[in-house]
């Protein structure tokens, strides 16, 4: 499978949707909380987290880009190696480092150089394993991709083979067909969600909700104009 520009889009696209309820835009890259569920800090167009390490993966990538404000985002540094606003109420009061931290982050997310360094991290740590990961399994058409990114952001990479333990169709690289295959693998995942202990992982069964739809629609070509969770991709 090798994606085009216009498929890898819609696919961010509705990443991006699930993650942020928009599209991806400038402002999404500076987008900026400290999430309920014990993650810390979650940052930029797909929501890095500190305690994931992704955020820390962001943050070296852009001062290691020599951006304007490297110098500034490394003195944080020793509280992401640490997870430490994981530690912190959500809600507040947020230490003084914390409010810093994060102002600085939604500054320098309109910059080019904050941008390049979300995008290629993301890249390189979602986006190539769940492409290898489609190779690998035969499938082809680009909402299986999707699929399989989306476990990839949220889950890890990892999950994607936990996954495939969880029922019986096998990939069209052993002979199976792949939309069978992605049904049984949505509906896996999608009990794997629901009876999670962490209540806010069972809310996250929209995604698959909105995978499922999109199959409905016969949209397994990803072609726009389409409408994930009432957000319309052009």
């Amino acid at each position: 499978m090798t994606p085009t520009p216009a498929q890898k889009h819609v696919v961010d696209c509705i990443i991006s949707i699930f993650e942020t309820g928009r599209i991806p835009s400038p402002s999404a890259y500076s987008a900026c909380t400290v999430l309920a569920d014990g993650a810390g800090v979650s940052y930029g167009k797909h929501q890095c987290t500190d305690k994931a390490g992704s955020l820390d993966l962001v943050c070296k990538k852009y001062i290691a880009k020599g951006g304007n404000h490297a110098l500034e985002l490394a003195e944080f540094l020793p509280q992401l190696a640490t997870n430490e606003s994981s530690k912190v109420p959500p809600a507040g009061p947020h230490p003084l480092w914390l409010q810093q931290m994060m102002n600085l982050l939604r500054i320098i997310g309109a910059e080019k150089t904050m941008q390049e360094a979300q995008d290629e991290v993301f890249d390189e740590q979602y986006f190539k394993p769940a492409l290898n990961a489609c190779k690998d399994m035969g499938l082809v058409h680009p909402l299986s991709l999707a699929v399989i990114y989306d476990t990839c952001i949220h889950s890890g990479p990892g999950m994607v083979g936990a996954m495939r333990n969880k029922f019986a169709a096998v990939p069209p690289v052993k002979g199976g067909d792949e939309k069978v295959f992605i049904k049984q693998y949505l509906d896996a995942r999608r009990g794997w969600l629901a009876n999670s202990a962490n209540p806010l992982v069972q809310k996250t069964v929209y995604r698959m909700d909105a995978f499922f739809a999109l199959i409905n629609a016969g949209a397994w070509d990803l072609k726009t104009p389409l409408t994930v969770r009432s957000v319309q991709i052009v």
